[in-house]
This record gives C-alpha cells, structure tokens and sequence, in this order.
C-alpha cells in the first residue's frame, strides 16, 4: 500500500487527509494522473503549483515525475499558495 498524505489547498479540494493506494508500484506522475481524474483536480495539481516529497525527499531529486514509488513509501503533496 502506498499512502499519498495531502496537505494544503489539495486537502480541501480532496475532502480527506490521506489517499492509500492498493498497488505495489507507480510512478509520481501516475500518481498525479489518477488524483487529478478521480478528484477532478486538474486544474489544481499542475506541476508548478505543487510541491511533492516521497518519503520525506523533494521528487525532484528522485527523478521528478519518473520517480518510482513502492509499497511502504509515503508521497506528500503540498499545494504551492502564490501571492503578489
């Protein structure tokens, strides 16, 4: 099981704290796929309005969107807030 733990503006939009994940392995941007499909999120998870970590590491340095997720590992998404 892989547990997406949602913070920020996501949360909201979500309604629930956490997303667990029956599967063994996936990677970020299927991850990201299926949120935005099953949530109707798309216009709230671009890539740049976001921040991820897998396991406490920025997904950037884990290959970004590539970055391979497995059973046990914890991905955090945070929504990025913009001001001016």
């Amino acid at each position: 099981m892989i547990t997406v733990d949602l913070r920020g503006g996501i949360r909201k939009s979500v309604g629930l704290p956490q997303i667990h994940l029956e599967i063994e392995r996936i990677n970020l941007d299927e991850i990201i796929t299926y949120l935005a499909k099953r949530y109707s999120l798309s216009h709230e998870i671009k890539n740049n309005e976001i921040m991820v970590a897998i396991n406490g590491i920025d997904s950037s340095i884990l290959g970004g969107g590539q970055a391979r997720i497995s059973s046990g590992d914890i991905v955090t998404i945070l929504t990025v807030v913009h001001g001016g």
